[in-house]
C-alpha cells in the first residue's frame, strides 16, 4: 500500500535518497544518480510512494525556480563584459545544431515532420537541476568551464522556448490550424518578453526590500517570498517561471551586489535536500518499462542529441573563440534532461489531446520518449560533468 501522507513521504524520500546517493557517490556516479533510482524503488518498482499530479507540479515548480534564481545570480555585470557574448553565441549554436540534428534524424527514421519537430524542439532543452547539482556534488570550483556551463544552461531554456513554441505552431497548422503571425511571432515574443519584465519588476522590488532588511534569516526570509511569487504571477500569466526567476536573479545581484551574495549563499544552501526531493519526484514518475516501449525513435532521439550537444557546443567555442577547455569539454556538461523537458512534453499532451488521434498519439509518443530518455539522460549526464569538471582541473572532489 502506498504512502500518501506528503509529510512522510518527504521523510522517507530524504532518508532513503540520502543513503542511496552515497552509495552511487561512492561508486563514482554522482548522488543525483542514487536519487532517481530511488524515486523508481520507492515508486514504480515497490508503490511505496504515491504523490498527486499537484503535489507533484508544486515541488517541481518550486525547485526550477529556485535553479533559475540561482543561475541568474552568476549574470553579474563583470561576468557579462568577460563571458556573456561568448555563452551566447554557444548557446544560439549548439540549440539550433542540436534541435536540427534530431529533427533530420527521427524524420530519416519516421518519415513524419510532426513528430520530428516535436521531438528536436524537446531535445533542445538541458535540466539546470541536473547541471548545476552534478557541479556542486563535484564541488566545482569556478573556473571558465563551470562559469560556462552555468550561463548556458540558463539560457538555453529561453532559446528552447523560442523553438518550441514554432515547432507546436507549425504541427498545429498541420492539421488544418492556419499558421498566423500571431501564433509563431508574438506568442514567443509575449512569452519571453513577459518573463524578462515579470523577472526585472520583482528582482527590482527585491532589492528595494532586501537593502532595507537586516540579518541573514531576514534575507532569506525576503528572497524566498519574491521567488515564490515570481513563480506564482508567471506560472498565472502562462509565462516561462525558470527564465522569470533567472532574470529576478540577475537582476537582484546587479542591484545589490553585498546583500545579493549573502541571498544566494543561503538559497543554495538549503538547495541539497530540496534537490533530493526533486529528483526522486523524478524517479517516482518515470516508469523503466518504456525504455522497451519507446523503441528506436528513443535510441535515435537519444543519439541524435547526444550527437548535436556535443558537436553545437564544440563549433559554438570555436566560432567565439572560447577558451579550448570549453571547446573541449563544454558539450559533455550539457546532456543532462529533467524538468523542463518532461513538463514541455506533458504540455504538448494537453495541448495536441483536441487534435483527433494522431494527435492524441503524438502526446502519447512525446511523454513516453522524454520520460524514458530522461531516465538515461539523468544518468549519463552527471557522469559528463563530473568527467568534463575533473578533465578540466576545476574539481575538489576529483
Amino acid at each position: 500500500m502506498a504512502v500518501e501522507s506528503v509529510i512522510l513521504v518527504i521523510g522517507i524520500a530524504l532518508t532513503f535518497g540520502f543513503v542511496i546517493g552515497k552509495i552511487t557517490h561512492q561508486l563514482r556516479l554522482t548522488a543525483i544518480v542514487g536519487y532517481i533510482v530511488a524515486g523508481i524503488l520507492l515508486g514504480p518498482a515497490f508503490h511505496v510512494v504515491d504523490l498527486s499530479s499537484y503535489e507533484t507540479n508544486l515541488i517541481v515548480s518550486f525547485t526550477l525556480g529556485l535553479i533559475g534564481f540561482t543561475i541568474g545570480g552568476s549574470f553579474t555585470i563583470d561576468f557579462l563584459k568577460r563571458l556573456g557574448k561568448i555563452s551566447i553565441v554557444i548557446t544560439i549554436i549548439q540549440s539550433f545544431a542540436t534541435f536540427l540534428i534530431i529533427t533530420l534524424g527521427v524524420f530519416l527514421f519516421t518519415h513524419n515532420w510532426s513528430i520530428s519537430l516535436l521531438l528536436g524542439s524537446i531535445g533542445v532543452a538541458t535540466a539546470p537541476a541536473g547541471t548545476i547539482a552534478a557541479l556542486q556534488d563535484c564541488k566545482a570550483r569556478r573556473g571558465t568551464l563551470s562559469k560556462m556551463t552555468t550561463a548556458i544552461v540558463g539560457l538555453d531554456d529561453g532559446v528552447t522556448i523560442i523553438i518550441f513554441v514554432i515547432a507546436i505552431a507549425i504541427i498545429k497548422a498541420s492539421f488544418g490550424e492556419a499558421l498566423s503571425f500571431y501564433s509563431t511571432v508574438l506568442m514567443p515574443v509575449i512569452e519571453i518578453l513577459g518573463a524578462i519584465v515579470l523577472g526585472m519588476v520583482i528582482g527590482f522590488l527585491l532589492a528595494y526590500s532586501a537593502k532595507r532588511t537586516k540579518g541573514r534569516d531576514s534575507i532569506l526570509i525576503v528572497s524566498l517570498a519574491g521567488i515564490l511569487m515570481c513563480i506564482g504571477i508567471a506560472e498565472f500569466f502562462g509565462l516561462s517561471s525558470i527564465l522569470a526567476c533567472m532574470l529576478l536573479g540577475a537582476t537582484f545581484i546587479n542591484l545589490v551586489p553585498s546583500v545579493g551574495r549573502t541571498s544566494f549563499e543561503l538559497i543554495e544552501s538549503v538547495l541539497p535536500p530540496i534537490y533530493i526531493i526533486f529528483f526522486i519526484v523524478a524517479g517516482l514518475k518515470l516508469r523503466p518499462d518504456l525504455m522497451l516501449e519507446m523503441g528506436m525513435v528513443g535510441i535515435i532521439y537519444i543519439g541524435c542529441r547526444i550527437i548535436g550537444k556535443l558537436s553545437g557546443a564544440f563549433i559554438g567555442a570555436k566560432t567565439a573563440r572560447a577558451e579550448p577547455v570549453v571547446a573541449k569539454y563544454l558539450g559533455l556538461t550539457l546532456l543532462s534532461q529533467a524538468g523542463v523537458a518532461v513538463g514541455l512534453a506533458c504540455m504538448v499532451s494537453g495541448e495536441l489531446s483536441a487534435y483527433g488521434d494522431f494527435g492524441q498519439y503524438l502526446g502519447a509518443l512525446a511523454i513516453t520518449v522524454i520520460a524514458a530518455t530522461t531516465v538515461v539522460f539523468e544518468i549519463i549526464g552527471p557522469i559528463g560533468v563530473r568527467y568534463a569538471v575533473v578533465k578540466a582541473g576545476e574539481a575538489e572532489s576529483a
